[in-house]
């Protein structure tokens, strides 16, 4: 699951740095930010993949749990500023990407700090110890604030659909567009919404990759 979350985090970052992007000439100014993202999350995405195909038990360790947590936040709060820098591409959004990728940047090294402990000592870290020694900008970046900025439109026209009468057969609702332009972003809003409880007994949230792991994607629905 980690491993998964990770790895979802690179694809996204990857999208961002392909030059017939459209949004890449937006996001020009912190190319190196995320080039030196990308080489941080692509050594975290290997060692978690060894790392997972070694753990016989099968159960998530301290290590990975926090890893997969930061790794989701991470990538919605990347972007979300993505989306701000193309909706207003103004000095105040780019400082705040700059801002985004500082903590991020910080956290994917502690992380990798924390999985070399691990291959040099050749075990699991000791309970807590990461949730203990995780940097303060790691909670900044699980506590941000991640309203959507300009899409209040879509969101709404989503939940409306996925909320409204029922006609007894199963809904599927594509949400389509380039890569890095806010869609999970999109989705995580509208399945955050106070709304979606209220109308289903159960719902679930599933990171796929681009060569997903099916008995990961199902542990991560239970």
């Amino acid at each position: 699951m980690a491993h998964a979350s990770v790895a979802s985090l690179t694809r996204i970052i990857e999208s961002l740095l392909t030059s017939n992007s459209p949004i890449e000439s937006l996001i020009c100014d912190h190319r190196d930010e995320f080039c030196a993202l990308h080489e941080q999350v692509s050594s975290l995405e290997v060692f978690l993949k060894n790392f997972e195909k070694n753990n016989v038990s099968g159960e998530m360790t301290d290590l990975e749990v926090k890893v997969n947590e930061v790794a989701s936040a991470t990538e919605h709060t990347i972007q979300l500023r993505v989306t701000e820098v193309v909706l207003a591409n103004d000095e105040k959004t780019h400082e705040r990407l700059s801002d985004t990728l500082q903590l991020v940047a910080e956290d994917m090294d502690l992380m990798w700090k924390e999985s070399t402990k691990i291959q040099d000592k050749g075990k699991q870290v000791s309970d807590g110890s990461l949730v203990q020694d995780f940097s303060s900008s790691t909670n900044n970046i699980l506590n941000v604030n991640n309203n959507m900025v300009g899409r209040d439109d879509q969101k709404e026209c989503l939940l409306e659909y996925l909320t409204g009468s029922y006609s007894g057969e199963p809904k599927v609702i594509p949400i389509v567009g380039m890569g890095g332009i806010g869609k999970t972003t999109l989705a995580k809003e509208v399945y955050n919404n106070e709304s979606v409880p209220r109308r289903f007994d159960v719902r679930a949230w599933a990171t796929v990759s681009q060569q997903p792991n099916i008995k990961e994607v199902l542990l991560s629905l239970l």
